[in-house]
């Protein structure tokens, strides 16, 4: 098992059904357990010096990224028609990603420059 793997995962399955009106079924939930995993593991992958413990905003970035990737369609499609009615991925790989702005959320704030500067005058 590896470091990463040996982490807590940055939310719950009762974070990410807090945040829809539609009841997980079972299979939704067990399912919405292995995204949070892998979510929380990317986002330790892409942001090594996220600060412990985590940020506030650390549960709903990865309760988003789990609700846009159940909102995928489930064969990998980037978009269906049925009717009249057509849907088209917001992202060409569908599935669990997270946005770059998402991944700054979790960054720690960058420090105010410290140092020393120059003033050049004129004669």
């Amino acid at each position: 098992m590896s470091a990463l793997s040996a982490l807590a995962p940055l939310a719950t399955v009762a974070d990410v059904q807090a945040r829809t009106d539609e009841a997980l079924s079972t299979e939704q939930q067990a399912r919405v357990a292995v995204l949070i995993a892998d979510a929380s593991a990317i986002i330790r992958h892409d942001v090594p010096n996220m600060p412990e413990p985590p940020p506030d905003t650390a549960v709903g970035v990865v309760c988003t990224a789990v609700l846009r990737a159940l909102a995928s369609p489930a064969d990998g499609n980037a978009s269906e028609t049925v009717g009249g009615h057509s849907r088209t991925a917001a992202h060409a790989g569908g599935g669990l990603y997270l946005t770059d702005d998402e991944l700054d959320r979790l960054r720690p704030p960058v420090p105010p420059p410290r140092a020393a500067f120059s003033i050049w005058t004129v004669r």
